[in-house]
């Protein structure tokens, strides 16, 4: 899934506003990047489905940015982008 898409969702600033470390915004754009141009199986990304997550009725994935931050986003393969949903806690 190379050369995908990548959409923000409407809301993604306002769920992501609890990150306050511009850090965590810079090494986001820098996984972005590897989502666009190798896709989901970058290995640095560990991008990973999480079970019984949906956001309007699609799968919820997640890659890890630090060990205490996540990327939320969903995953559409058949128009080939991802959704950005937010950036949040890990726990």
């Amino acid at each position: 899934m190379s050369g995908v898409k990548v959409i923000f969702h409407p809301d993604y600033e306002k769920n992501s506003r609890q990150v306050q470390d511009q850090r965590v915004f810079n090494v986001v754009e820098r996984k972005f990047k590897f989502l666009r141009d190798v896709g989901l199986n970058y290995p640095s990304l560990n991008a990973k489905r999480l079970n019984n997550v949906f956001h309007e009725g699609v799968a919820v994935w997640e890659f890890y940015i630090s060990k205490k931050w996540r990327c939320l986003f969903t995953c559409n393969q058949e128009e080939n982008e991802i959704i950005v949903l937010k950036i949040c806690n890990h726990l």
